[in-house]
């Protein structure tokens, strides 16, 4: 069977395995580019609104050519490290602003939240993608939806933020039907079963209209209209089955089927690429139950390799989220509350009109930005007070529940998703846990309490060692740069044998053991200068300054990684012993400076 070898697009892998340095480093400025287009279009509305009549026109449009100019840079930032589908709603948000900038009348306060809004989803999917979560740019359409319409775009499709490298590859099919000759007599039966499945939603129709696709593809003898008309068979057996709904991107591709019959049998010598791929798209969506239920989808999604990609709801507000500065809020006033409610259980009475101050604003943030939490934002607020009124440190049961719940929010406030079923579950079992606590009941952990406890602490764990690292390498560097500066002076390198020493430990006890082989080597080097008569010149020519530097460079790339993709980071880096260099794999997007 034919098979897509192509190589999917970094946005179609699995991002366990996908190398999310690149987003990384360009996703704060990202927000920060955001955040500024979003209050230059506020600034401009607000101006507009008090301008009237011939006064909009000549309106200073600085403001507009200020958030164009944001929302550009933030998509060629995602094009770089080749994040397309996004860098494709980023565009389409700039060429709105850029017809505001044309007529400033457009720019309204409705279309200035759209764009905001839309900056929010876009912020929300990649901080998921950072989060390791298997999610689809697709899930983007609705947002990508409104800001087309801002434009008046004629195309609007969710196979847009469908990321797929397309080429014709005819699915392996078995002859089940005879040749459908184009004729006046199919155009006939076409029309007439593709009004039935378009009205109506005819299941019978469907599955006639796929049998007439395979019929055509036996007549024609080109891969590519062959290949065409397979895939629209798959398409029309998947509406058969109620695999896929017909909705209006379904009878938009239903009438152009059609349109493409009309221009195949006038001699067009080419099928639409663009059709075929929004029929694959639409082919993505449609999974079936059991084996050999759908043999003709079966085979177009094998064809293509279609197995990688879940159907998504391209019609739901997956990334309906909020403001991201309302949960950078949210995490700093559970960040103040753990810091005096630790305070208080140790006895630090002097701190309760403080803690009863933080934890309103905390209870304030949960229960605006997760309104179902408020049982637990009530029961917070209840220990408070009571533990206020008593005028003594809570009991150590009271206590550790209360540090359990802000280390809980904490977590939940890491990666808010208010769809999540679970959040409320463990919301209201924590409020529970605090009202017993309270009463003076003693409750033992439950099981998920205990897995966000080993999370936590390794978290905290991993921050500390990521912090001691590039502590480690902030004086290596150092140390190496001023010794490349005056390589007379070899003082400058007796403090740092240890400290390669020092980051080799800590690297073979994150099991990290090629880095560690590099930092081994690096230490050698740099004895070998201090104890040996080799002079800087012929140190240099030797290429131990290069490689001094080249490891330098790989290892904090390294260090990054580790902050955010530690398993990855074990298998991503290999040292070279013939160059005596640590080495990343390949990718395609280089390094910022």
């Amino acid at each position: 069977m034919t098979t897509n070898a192509l190589k999917p697009s970094p946005e179609d892998l699995d991002v366990s395995i996908m190398d999310l340095s690149p987003l990384a480093w360009v996703l704060e400025e990202l927000r920060k580019s955001l955040d500024n287009a979003s209050k230059a279009l506020k600034r401009f509305v607000r101006e507009a609104g008090q301008a009237q009549g011939a006064e909009l026109a000549a309106l200073d449009a600085s403001q507009l050519r200020l958030a164009r100019q944001q929302l550009h840079q933030a998509a060629g930032a995602l094009d770089m490290v080749g994040m397309t589908a996004p860098a494709l709603v980023l565009r389409a948000m700039e060429t709105a602003v850029q017809r505001f900038i044309q007529s400033p009348a457009l720019c309204t306060a409705k279309a200035s939240d759209q764009i905001e809004l839309a900056g929010f989803a876009l912020t929300a999917y990649l901080e998921d993608v950072m989060g390791g979560k298997a999610v689809s740019a697709v899930s983007l359409f609705p947002q990508y939806r409104d800001i087309q319409g801002l434009v008046g775009a004629d195309r609007v499709h969710p196979a847009d933020l469908w990321v797929f490298e397309w080429r014709w590859l005819e699915p392996a099919l078995p002859v089940s039907v005879g040749p459908t000759p184009y004729s006046d007599a199919s155009r006939q039966m076409l029309d007439r079963l593709t009004l039935k499945l378009v009205r109506g939603g005819d299941t019978r129709a469907a599955q006639n209209l796929s049998d007439m696709c395979l019929g055509l593809a036996q007549t024609d003898t080109e891969v590519e209209l062959k290949t065409f008309w397979k895939i629209a068979a798959g398409f029309f057996e998947a509406l058969a089955l109620r695999l896929l709904k017909v909705d209006v991107y379904a009878k938009r591709a239903i009438l152009r089927i059609l349109l493409q019959y009309a221009n195949l049998a006038r001699g067009m010598p080419h099928a639409s690429d663009r059709l075929a791929q929004d029929l694959l798209f639409l082919c993505t969506q449609a999974v079936t139950r059991q084996a050999g239920e759908a043999p003709v989808l079966s085979a177009v999604r094998a064809s293509y390799g279609l197995e990688r990609f879940l159907p998504v709801d391209y019609e739901a507000l997956q990334f309906d989220r909020f403001a991201p500065a309302l949960i950078t809020q949210a995490r700093k006033r559970i960040g103040s509350a753990k810091e005096s409610w630790s305070s208080v259980t140790a006895g630090d009475l002097t701190r309760f009109k403080m803690v009863s101050d933080q934890f309103s604003l905390v209870t304030d943030s949960l229960v605006k930005l997760h309104p179902p939490s408020e049982p637990l934002a009530q029961a917070l607020t209840r220990v408070i007070e009571a533990t206020a009124a008593s005028g003594q440190a809570p009991s150590p049961d009271l206590g550790l529940e209360v540090a359990t719940a802000l280390l809980y929010l904490e977590a939940a406030f890491d990666d808010l998703d208010p769809k999540d079923t679970q959040l409320t579950v463990r919301s209201n079992r924590l409020a529970q846990r605090l009202d017993s606590a309270r009463a003076g009941q003693a409750l033992a952990p439950d099981p998920w309490m205990e897995a966000l406890y080993r999370h936590h602490n390794d978290k905290q764990t991993m921050e500390s060692v990521v912090t001691e690292l590039r502590s480690l390498l902030g004086q290596l560097e150092k140390s190496l740069d001023n010794y490349f500066r005056t390589p007379e002076d070899k003082t400058i390198l007796a403090a740092v044998p240890g400290q390669l020493e020092q980051m080799r430990g800590v690297l073979a006890v994150l099991d990290l053991e090629q880095a560690a082989l590099a930092v081994a080597h690096m230490r050698d080097l740099v004895n070998q200068m201090l104890e040996t008569a080799i002079t800087a010149q012929e140190a240099r020519a030797a290429g131990t300054f290069d490689r001094l530097g080249n490891n330098l460079g790989a290892l904090s790339f390294l260090i990054d990684m580790l902050n955010y993709q530690p398993a990855l980071a074990r298998k991503n880096f290999t040292y070279n012993a013939a160059k005596g260099e640590l080495q990343a794999r390949s990718t395609d997007v280089e390094r910022p400076a």
